[in-house]
């Protein structure tokens, strides 16, 4: 069996070989790394005057559905700043504390918090602005 298992070996080799020979042969160098001085570049293309496109898909369409920025944009309502955001709370605390404390009475406390809802409402945007034109 010795002899018979050599044989197999010697058979397997010379396949493997066989196909891999082939294979090897199929396989390229690598390119040679070239100084930058004679690397292919890109040619240049010169591009002249273009005719534009005068058909009606291309031109600018005012159908109020598309929004255009040529006039400034402006925010719906005044924006709070710090300093008044910083004296609504230190009054809103105030409040709180004088109506704990006794010192103001549950009508008056009431009378001002109505007066805050008010002008948190008055602050709300009661619809969606228009699309500029």
């Amino acid at each position: 069996m010795g002899k018979r298992m050599e044989c197999v070996r010697a058979a397997t080799i010379l396949s493997v070989c066989g196909v891999l020979l082939p294979l090897l042969g199929a396989c390229k160098p690598l390119a040679p790394v070239l100084s930058p001085a004679n690397m292919p570049h890109p040619q240049p293309q010169v591009v002249g005057p273009q005719t534009v496109d005068a058909s009606p898909m291309a031109q600018k369409r005012d159908t109020g559905t598309y929004p255009t920025f040529a006039k400034p944009m402006t925010a719906a309502l005044p924006q709070m700043e710090n300093t008044e955001a910083d004296s609504m709370q230190a009054s809103m605390s105030r409040l709180g504390a004088a109506r704990s404390r006794g010192q103001i009475s549950e009508s008056e406390y009431k009378r001002k918090v109505a007066e805050l809802r008010a002008l948190q409402q008055q602050q709300q945007p009661t619809s969606t602005p228009a699309p500029s034109q």
